[in-house]
């Protein structure tokens, strides 16, 4: 286990910056990359962002559940301002890993970073399709603050990087092919990365998280149910872009699914199991699923016992695709036309189907299955696009590698 190194009065530690309101999804998400880190070095901090944050307001946290999930060497700090954490800094230099967005709020934090000299890495090899978002013209202001809050907050961080005014990101650690392939075969790309006038400074290709897991294969793999995962229609991401859908239209929308999946647990003689986001609420989306038992934290124990999967547009499809497990893609005519187009993204990438809860109901088992079957060669192209670029090379142990060489 590599021990803390020292330079001149200071010892160096690996640490995490994230917000705590969402830490225990945060946790969850990233807990195989968490279990790695905490065999490699002897202590490691997680940060509260929050505080730090342009216009934060105090918020309160129980880490008890977060706590839990992560192993002894984890040691959580919540700085309540600058304050803090220059004087937790004292005495430590620390490489951050970033798991924070580039929005608004988190300016300042880079800025402050920046400040107290240290060095951050991204690791964002998930393997996941990032879809465009849809914004309906009646919806001018919510429109308007999308552009501002993303689009323009990522441009505005990554002129005050090119002018040293915040820090940049030292190395991005990623897994989809065509952004690397970009830096070599587009002389504009070339000119931004050869001049630094990106916001990481360098990119490094690794394989996938997902696929590192599948390597390890924790699970015993079986086609004991089908799995579908769900997706909050009010999910705040989604009410962000266009509002809060009304009880009825959400009413109608898991009055369809659930059953078009009873259908489909029919025809294939397969339980059917609700796996849902660890932000989402269980008793809430328990009461859409009235007939299926709905669980948190286990979507991809449950995905490699599957028969089938089916998903709207949740990044943990991946998996499926990965186990060449059948999938289906769910779309709702409840649905805004947002919703539709992120599920249809995540299939035609994929290259699995996509049918309406509503209006393909009555399917021919034959026929889907027949498809279902053809469709799992075309998993291959993502794979090799998204997840496998070094066959049996373990895309974390690479990363570890590459933060003790370069950082202790």
């Amino acid at each position: 286990m590599m021990k803390s190194l020292s330079q001149g009065n200071k010892n160096k530690y690996l640490s995490i910056i994230a917000k705590f309101s969402r830490l225990e999804g945060s946790l969850n998400h990233h807990s195989f990359l968490i279990d790695k880190l905490s065999k490699n070095f002897k202590e490691i901090f997680i940060i509260n962002s929050e505080n730090l944050e342009l216009f934060s307001k105090k918020k309160k946290y129980n880490l008890i559940n977060a706590k839990k999930k992560i192993p002894s060497n984890y040691t959580f700090f919540d700085p309540q301002n600058s304050k803090d954490l220059s004087k937790f800094l004292e005495d430590k230099e620390i490489v951050v890993i970033n798991f924070l967005a580039r929005g608004f709020e988190n300016i300042r934090i880079h800025y402050l970073l920046k400040k107290f000299k240290v060095k951050q890495v991204l690791i964002t090899n998930h393997g996941h399709v990032a879809p465009t978002q849809i914004i309906p013209s009646k919806h001018f202001f919510k429109l308007l603050s999308h552009f501002f809050k993303y689009y323009f907050a990522k441009k505005l961080t990554l002129i005050l990087s090119i002018f040293g005014l915040i820090s940049k990101i030292e190395i991005q650690f990623l897994c989809v092919k065509k952004i690397v392939d970009g830096f070599k075969n587009s002389f504009y790309k070339k000119a931004l990365y050869k001049n630094n006038w990106l916001f990481s400074k360098e990119y490094m290709l690794v394989n996938s998280m997902s696929y590192d897991m599948l390597m390890e294969n924790k699970f015993s793999l079986c086609e004991d149910y089908i799995v579908h995962i769900d997706a909050s229609l009010n999910y705040y991401h989604e009410v962000e872009l266009r509002g809060r859908l009304d009880k009825e239209t959400v009413s109608k929308h898991y009055y369809y699914l659930e059953k078009f999946l009873k259908r489909l647990s029919n025809e294939f003689n397969k339980e059917v199991v609700v796996c849902i986001h660890p932000n989402y609420n269980l008793e809430e989306h328990q009461e859409f699923f009235k007939d299926f038992k709905v669980i948190k934290f286990k979507t991809r124990e449950f995905i490699y016992k599957s028969i089938l999967v089916t998903t709207f547009d949740s990044t943990a499809i991946v998996d499926a695709i990965l186990l060449k497990k059948k999938i289906i893609g769910i779309e709702s005519d409840f649905m805004t036309r947002n919703e539709i187009t992120h599920a249809k993204t995540f299939a035609k990438k994929g290259g699995y189907m996509v049918l309406n809860t509503k209006r393909d109901y009555d399917f021919n088992k034959e026929k889907i299955l027949f498809q279902l079957n053809q469709n799992l060669s075309n998993y291959d192209n993502y794979i090799s696009d998204f997840h496998c670029f070094e066959p049996n090379i373990s895309g974390t142990n690479k990363i570890i590698k590459i933060l003790k060489e370069r950082f202790f």
